[in-house]
């Protein structure tokens, strides 16, 4: 066999590249990890801050668990230790609506509420379709691979009804009702257990340590050669092996090569030979979420909300809720609002975010706050979460993640089960690094039986030499 510098290379320090390299490192494999960042974690990213008079762990980006359904992160969560903490349970449940605002407890205004129940109990039936393990190009769900909005259309109900169902779809997405597929948002239902209330609250537990405390775990635990500040340039396959081009010029061959960056970062390397047209079309296509994750202290807003405004309608605005109480009429709150490229948003600075709160309390205060816009780095395809368009998902899924030759593909936005879930990056992770595991135990194997077979062939004819 070829002699290369490590066994496998893993391309991305993600919780699906760190759970790729442990798992190869537990079976004897040197693996080399390279990360763009200075950090680990892609589009997970906790920190100690301080913000206004609160002071704790801020998760810039992927931060929730649903215990009950992801196996893959409480089976992680369990091994290193760690533990998971409720956010506050809320006490009201506001909705916003073309500058209406509904304080709740109900969704939609009174006179809405049976036409709620009609889209709701739609909803949930499509849902119902969606098996989950199963890539969804594999279970005929074309007619519902069509833009949300076209869905929402067809449900036929009025528009405060219309809105609450577009709340989820713009906040699991990240973008607008005309951009995206309404089969991701469905898939979204299905994992919640087809419970549209459940999938309300799933805004619920997370590690009380931080995503970092655990990536770094995992991290820690593969031994694997981790170099960050390394982007790569380049990926060639050959017969007998990969080799890899950082930006910066060095090479590192090996075996088998994990990419396990962001679906939209694929274009942005160059692979030798091409990868599949599927693969190719769905990297320049640019399926990214224009969420934006804002942590702020505020003082007079609506007590313990979990706010679910229309973005539509509220220039973006997608939730908010209380993270930590604080004193007196003050609260610690998480948000999410779209910063779109092409449409009108609030900005990131005190003024925009300061206006997106007031949009959803009137009258708030906002005291401080922090924010990292993910939509501004390269390292995410200039976006965060992934956001399939019409069309996509329901023809390509199981071919995003498809091994190509000696490449295997590794990220939360084309997991089978919980598609842009941490938990749908570490199930990656892991059968990306099986696939890999496959491939170098066949290559060992072959290599060794034409060996065994020139020995024993040169043993007889040595045999009837004597003879």
């Amino acid at each position: 066999m070829t002699k290369h510098d490590f066994d496998t290379i893993v391309i991305g320090g993600g919780f699906a590249g760190v759970t790729a390299c442990r798992d190869l490192a537990e079976q004897g494999y040197s693996v080399l990890l390279l990360e763009a960042r200075d950090r680990l974690g892609g589009r997970t990213w906790s920190e100690h801050k301080k913000i206004g008079g609160w002071e704790g762990t801020v998760e810039f980006g992927g931060q929730w668990v649903y215990p009950d359904q992801q196996v893959n992160m409480m089976a992680e969560i369990e091994r290193y230790g760690l533990t998971l903490k409720h956010s506050p349970a809320p006490v009201n449940y506001p909705t916003l609506r073309n500058g209406r605002h509904n304080p709740g407890p109900l969704p939609v205004p009174l006179e809405d509420v049976f036409d709620l129940e009609r889209a709701v109990h739609q909803v949930i039936s499509d849902s119902h379709r969606i098996e989950l393990g199963i890539p969804l190009d594999k279970q005929r769900l074309e007619d519902l691979d069509i833009p949300f909005s076209e869905y929402l259309d067809n449900l036929g109900v009025s528009d405060a009804a219309r809105a609450f169902v577009a709340s989820f779809g713009n906040f699991f997405t990240g973008r607008y009702q005309d951009e995206v597929s309404a089969l991701p948002p469905l898939q979204f239902i299905a994992q919640m257990g087809n419970s549209f209330i459940r999938a309300w609250g799933v805004i619920d537990e997370y590690l009380a340590e931080g995503t970092a405390t655990l990536i770094t775990a995992i991290a820690d635990d593969s031994g694997a050669d981790i170099r960050l500040g390394t982007p790569v340039d380049r990926v060639e396959q050959s017969d007998s092996g990969v080799l890899v081009t950082t930006r910066s010029g060095e090479t590192f061959s090996a075996g088998t090569v994990v990419v396990a960056t962001p679906m939209a970062c694929w274009k942005n390397i160059e692979f030798n030979p091409p990868l599949s047209a599927h693969k190719d079309a769905a990297t320049r296509e640019n399926h990214v979420a224009y969420g934006v994750k804002v942590w702020a202290q505020v003082r007079g807003a609506t007590p313990l909300p979990y706010t679910l405004p229309d973005p539509e309608t509220s220039h973006g605005a997608a939730l908010m809720f209380t993270q930590a109480e604080m004193e007196g009429d003050d609260q610690l709150m998480v948000g999410f609002f779209l910063q779109h490229p092409e449409r009108e948003s609030f900005g990131t600075d005190f003024q925009g975010v300061e206006r997106f709160v007031q949009t959803l309390y009137p009258g708030a205060e906002l005291i401080d706050y922090d924010i990292h816009p993910f939509v501004d780095e390269e390292w995410t395809g200039e976006g965060d979460w992934i956001a399939y368009k019409p069309g996509r998902i329901s023809k390509s899924h199981s071919e995003l993640s498809k091994p190509e030759g000696r490449l295997h593909f590794a990220t939360a936005d084309i997991a089978h089960t919980f598609l842009a879930w941490m938990d749908g990056a570490v199930e990656m992770g892991k059968k990306a690094a099986v696939d890999a595991q496959r491939l170098m135990t066949r290559e060992m194997i072959e290599s060794k039986v034409p060996a065994r077979a020139k020995a024993s062939a040169a043993a007889s004819t040595s045999a009837q030499a004597r003879a």
